[in-house]
């Protein structure tokens, strides 16, 4: 096992991965920049790898610096959380070539699933099924014709997209060609990478994930969770089990999930994420997250593992004595990301000072939070504040739960999207679960 590992991050999830080392007595060295030097990850952990500047490019982003320091500090391992560079496979191979390991899937792993297209051609090779939609390179011209056979509405991809970003959302034949040349642009900009696909959209579609961990010989799947509440294809509430598909539906998409990740043995913490429509009763294929999640708090509170630990193991190559049977489910979590941000004013950011702040407390709940009195919310890096979590027998009680853990948490200076995920888990709509992907598109509009 490692002596020494540096978290590659900052806020909760650096915090959350230290937390971990330090409790199997390994060495946590975080990265920092000036911004974060004096922050609870930097001051938790038994030392700081000092990233000088402010901006992401400058600090987070910067691999020849943190790799430099990294084995300056005699780091040997470098877990990335997510965000960042988790899933940049050049990072990861750099970090592998100066003799250190990379806690995650292998870097092949990552670019090939970095690349919708090409993890769209997997899932035809292991017998996945996958929404209509193209599975190659063509032209404007060609995608224009490929559209109409495919049907409206249509979502143009882009092929190194991630994280909910480089989507555009196509109503008719009408607008196709100027979304392709928007799309392509957009694609450029973002990713440097102007490919694109398209794929049918599917209007009540649920948006289902399954946790999995390769162990080198096999993959273990640990339940999934139901990320359909989102705004603009960013999750905004995360939940386990999920609570509008059968058991026995959960079941043939965990086995789906697992036989597409030993097709190409798989390794350490990933996420397959599906789209689910209720009207056909079928799970389509969307892509593979190369990382640990945002979301992963509600499957380890439904599990009772420790995900972060069983990644450092698998990186270390240890066994981890773990089988599918020994993985156990209990109860019910949800959970509810906090952003610095104005819901009632088109989400806008709300960077400034944290003057005053009181996270939950109760049995069955949960906060993964670096924030403090006085902190400083920064507009260079994401607004996250927290990730609120309950879990409790079945989901009804989870949701008066979180209604009620809301309605207590305070957080002075700044506006808070607390209000707007209160208003909506009270919704009949999110208690029935009678909702979809873009069911928060007019739910925006009906906010006084």
């Amino acid at each position: 096992m490692y002596s020494t590992v540096l978290v590659a991050n900052r806020g909760e999830i650096a915090l959350r991965v230290i937390s971990t080392l330090q409790d199997h007595g390994i060495e946590a060295v975080v990265t920092a920049s000036d911004i974060d030097k004096a922050a609870i990850p930097a001051r938790t952990a038994d030392r700081v790898l000092l990233l000088e500047g402010e901006s992401a490019l400058d600090t987070y982003l910067n691999i020849p610096i943190i790799i430099e320091k990294a084995k300056e500090m005699g780091v040997q391992a470098i877990h990335p959380g997510y965000g960042f560079l988790a899933e940049n496979n050049d990072f990861a191979r750099k970090v592998i070539k100066e003799g250190m390991d990379f806690i995650g899937p292998t870097p092949d792993q990552m670019f090939t699933f970095g690349d919708k297209l090409e993890a769209r051609n997997i899932a035809i090779n292991t017998d996945t099924p996958l929404i209509p939609g193209t599975t190659e390179l063509m032209s404007d011209e060609e995608l224009v014709e490929e559209a109409k056979k495919i049907g409206f509405p249509l979502l143009i991809k882009a092929s190194a997209g991630g994280g909910g970003r480089g989507i555009r959302y196509v109503k008719s034949a009408d607008e196709v060609a100027e979304q392709i040349k928007l799309a392509k642009s957009e694609a450029r900009l973002a990713f440097n990478d102007d490919r694109i696909f398209l794929e049918r959209f599917v209007p009540d579609g649920r948006h289902i994930e399954v946790q999995i961990l390769g162990k080198g010989d096999d993959v273990l799947h640990f339940g999934e969770r139901d990320c359909t509440m989102q705004r603009k294809n960013q999750k905004l509430i995360e939940e386990s089990p999920a609570p509008t598909i059968s058991r026995e539906k959960a079941s043939e998409i965990h086995k789906t999930a697992v036989d597409l990740a030993n097709g190409i043995s798989y390794e350490n913490a990933g996420t397959v994420e599906f789209l689910y429509d209720p009207v056909d009763q079928q799970h389509y294929f969307l892509e593979v997250n190369t990382r640990i999640q945002v979301e992963v708090p509600v499957t380890e509170m439904v599990t009772g593992e420790d995900l972060i630990w069983r990644q450092i193991q698998i990186s270390a190559g240890e066994d981890i004595n773990l089988e599918q049977k020994d993985i156990n489910f209990k109860g019910h979590a949800i959970e509810a990301r906090i952003y610095a941000e104005n819901a009632y004013e088109g989400f806008t950011p709300s960077p400034g000072i944290i003057s005053k702040i009181r996270h939950p407390i109760g049995a069955g709940v949960r906060v993964d939070s670096a924030v403090e009195d006085g902190c400083k919310i920064s507009p260079f890096y994401d607004p996250m504040i927290s990730k609120l979590i309950v879990h409790a027998h079945d989901r009804s009680a989870a949701i008066r739960k979180l209604s009620t853990k809301l309605d207590g948490y305070l957080v002075s200076g700044v506006h808070t999207t607390i209000p707007y995920i209160k208003n909506l888990i009270e919704t009949e709509e999110f208690s029935t679960g009678k909702y979809h992907t873009k069911y928060l598109d007019s739910f925006d509009s009906s906010i006084p």
